[in-house]
């Protein structure tokens, strides 16, 4: 397995994209690939498809790969550099990739923590010639314009643009070389051979892009509907980058770099924040599970990312009752840790406790809700943020062992309260 002959590294290429939002030294997010495979692709031999993905997705939400993000946000990849712009992708193309993305989410898995699962994708897909995969999709799930009558209108129409965009769009070079051992570079587009029929969609895709989607090397969780419920391509994208950022923390970020990446023309960080960031926060907030607030500090923006406790405005988005219960874990974790100084460390010890049971989370809960009436009662009369950090957490503990007490799990178990 360590003798790979399917594959050749070749010339090694420096990362100049940064991580560092708010560094002055960001100049752009382009992503340049660190090694470039040689892969085995044969124009003059049949395609092998090694896999159909065309099961129904049960998911509220898909795992996003960081890197898949970069190269929708523009690409340089070997000595055939591109830019991909992508900004003024139809939405219904968004909702086809975040559709692929569910579709192969069973397929996913992280390198670093599992390495054997990469050999032996690598040893299933890299080792044949022309290896692609077979996608299917419901044309329902790409176009939701719905006019009054509840029919969906010009749905056709929508489908075919979004498949063009992505056919003709979305590519990268790479290096294939031949069953007589030539090398070659050959444009490999995300959605190869498309075709639907009947309400369904059917596209072929390489090694290269399935690898991008399914290697979860650093990435975040998305809601699966955020292109429905957005409608607008660059406040999806702009959702998905902001999951970078820490939560419940002030981050500086350089308005020329934001108009960089998403490709805007303000003069300014005030006209900025007045424009694109009010309308997108505007946006999220009614219609994410994740907003944010800003302040514009000189030539950076300072962004601070929250959860959000429900989706407000979107009674017709069905989320599964598991979706729902993380949503609340995460934004009760959030909410405490946030108004009462604590670390991460202490905020994934809350996240700990209150997902290990329904008891746990309730005593946690209630014990918060009875410190919150201890600190407004006539006799004390104090702000609940004046307890912060080791002081909060001692208070708080008290009232979780009282709320614990309360249990018929205290008769058995006297020393088995919940501790933060």
């Amino acid at each position: 397995m360590n003798n790979k002959k399917w594959t050749d590294k070749i010339k090694k290429l420096s990362d100049n994209s940064k991580e560092n939002l708010g560094s002055e030294n960001e100049t752009e997010n382009i992503r340049i690939i660190d090694t470039e495979e040689i892969f085995l692709i044969d124009e003059d031999k049949p395609n092998t498809i090694i896999r159909i993905f065309d099961k129904e997705v049960r998911t509220d939400e898909i795992d996003v790969p960081n890197e898949f993000i970069d190269l929708l946000l523009g690409i340089k990849t070997g000595n055939n550099s591109t830019k991909v712009s992508l900004m003024d992708m139809p939405i219904a193309a968004m909702n086809l990739l975040f559709r692929t993305i569910a579709l192969v989410k069973s397929k996913q898995f992280n390198s670093k923590s599992r390495p054997l699962q990469l050999e032996l994708f690598e040893e299933e897909y890299k080792t044949k010639q022309n290896a692609k995969v077979s996608v299917v999709i419901n044309i329902k799930d790409l176009s939701f314009n719905v006019r009054a009558d509840g029919k969906v209108k010009g749905r056709r129409e929508k489908v075919r643009e979004a498949i063009d965009f992505l056919q003709y769009n979305l590519f990268v070079w790479v290096v294939g070389k031949n069953s007589n051992g030539k090398t070659t570079d050959y444009k490999q587009s995300f959605i190869e051979s498309p075709s639907f029929t009947n309400g369904i969609v059917c596209f072929d895709m390489n090694v290269f892009w399935l690898e991008k989607l399914i290697n979860l090397k650093v990435y975040n969780t998305t809601l699966l509907q955020l292109p429905q419920l957005l409608k607008n391509t660059r406040h999806v994208l702009f959702s998905l980058y902001l999951e970078r950022f820490e939560r419940n923390q002030w981050k500086p970020w350089n308005y020329q770099n934001i108009n960089d990446i998403f490709e805007l023309n303000y003069s300014d960080a005030n006209s900025l924040a007045k424009g694109f960031f009010r309308e997108v926060r505007h946006k999220l907030d009614k219609n994410s599970l994740r907003s944010f607030q800003y302040r514009v500090k000189g030539e950076n923006i300072l962004i601070y990312p929250y959860e959000m406790k429900n989706i407000v405005a979107k009674n017709d988005i069905q989320l599964e009752t598991k979706t729902l219960e993380k949503l609340d874990e995460n934004h009760f974790a959030n909410y405490v840790s946030r108004r009462h100084g604590l670390s991460k460390e202490k905020k994934q010890s809350i996240l700990d406790v209150i997902k290990s049971s329904n008891l746990d989370k309730n005593t946690l809960k209630n014990a918060y809700n009875e410190f919150k009436r201890f600190c407004r009662s006539k006799e004390i009369k104090v702000s609940v943020l004046e307890y912060q950090g080791d002081e909060f957490l001692s208070k708080w503990n008290t009232y979780i062992f009282e709320e614990y007490k309360k249990s018929q799990r205290y008769k058995d178990y006297p020393n088995g309260y919940p501790r933060i």
